[in-house]
């Protein structure tokens, strides 16, 4: 069972590729009850069209569970981790409402500016 550890280590998928596997499975699981009951009518067996629905599941599964390359074609890059650990500042104490609001307006803005 070594040779497939490998294929099982390097289950990390992108997220394109977990959308495709997710469009995948909804397809597939529809397309496979479609052909169970088309199987099913046809030969007027319930059981038929349980064992076609059933062999459906399994090679969705096949298709869809096991990390296959074409789940990760869009590897996501991350940023660096930061090395510096900065403390947040302490707040400081106000006089007024109008100081508490304004200081409050320039905690908040990205880009600087006070309002």
């Amino acid at each position: 069972m070594d040779f497939l550890r490998p294929i099982f280590e390097s289950g990390r998928i992108d997220f394109k590729g977990q959308r495709l596997a997710s469009s995948m499975t909804t397809a597939l699981l529809s397309l496979s009850g479609v052909a169970a009951f088309c199987v099913g009518l046809s030969m007027q067996q319930l059981s038929a069209c349980f064992y076609t629905y059933a062999a459906g599941v399994v090679l969705t599964y096949l298709a869809v569970l096991l990390p296959w390359p074409f789940f990760r074609r869009a590897p996501m890059v991350w940023l660096a981790r930061s090395s510096s650990s900065s403390k947040p500042a302490k707040p400081r104490p106000v006089d007024s409402p109008n100081e508490a609001r304004n200081a409050f307006v320039e905690d908040v803005s990205d880009d600087g500016d006070t309002y």
